[in-house]
């Protein structure tokens, strides 16, 4: 199945949302989306990431879900 383009802020959007059930991940926590060899690399900041250790992993398993999903769209 092909991948849906998507724009970094869309994703960024989709990040935040897929993360607000979560507790472990505050609403206000800053995610960035970069290009990688992987297609693309979800990163929190470091502040975000030293106060809230368990999103880490949250945020690597939404990642994991949405690269299935999503290809970056070319800029």
């Amino acid at each position: 199945m092909a991948k849906t383009q998507i724009s970094n802020a869309d994703l960024v959007w989709v990040f935040t949302e897929k993360l607000k059930p979560f507790r472990d991940c505050a609403p206000t926590i800053s995610i960035a989306i970069v290009p990688s060899e992987d297609g693309w690399t979800a990163i929190a900041s470091r502040n975000d990431s030293s106060h809230h250790p368990g999103c880490a992993k949250r945020i690597e398993q939404v990642q994991g879900e949405l690269r299935e999903i999503y290809v970056l769209a070319k800029d």
